[in-house]
């Protein structure tokens, strides 16, 4: 490769092998970031025991009215999911990673519990900004 210099800036001059090679190193495939995709049946296994922990979060006689209308707005959303999926058998990659967020959060038994200043149950409710 040569370089020219007219006025005040530098010319890349290429030779036509110069130009071949990187129009080969251009055109070739480029690796990608393959995606973890869950069968029909994991979608459907994060579902249910999701959904079945807030049933149990709303039985429980230990839990704060509060603690048991946030629930029922996190069961909405939940069989809202799980009738799109029925009906469409695909979903979002953002709703399936909030429904593994919300079974790991509700399943841990720690629902409400996680506030700062915490002392005992149930002295833990859910901030206004969790989802950010």
């Amino acid at each position: 490769m040569d370089y020219e210099k007219p006025r005040n800036y530098k010319r890349l001059v290429m030779s036509q092998s110069h130009i071949q090679r990187y129009s080969e190193f251009l055109s070739r495939p480029t690796s990608t970031i393959k995606e973890k995709y869950l069968s029909k049946s994991e979608v459907t296994k994060l579902i249910n025991p999701t959904e079945n922990a807030v049933r149990r979060l709303l039985s429980d006689p230990k839990r704060s009215v509060e603690d048991k209308s946030d629930a029922e707005e996190v069961l909405q959303w939940i069989q809202d999911v799980k009738g799109t999926w029925e009906d469409e058998k695909k979903l979002h990659p953002n709703v399936v990673t909030k429904l593994m967020k919300t079974s790991t959060g509700i399943g841990s038994g720690r629902f409400g519990f996680m506030k700062k200043g915490f002392k005992k149950s149930p002295d833990g409710k859910v901030p206004p900004n969790f989802s950010r």
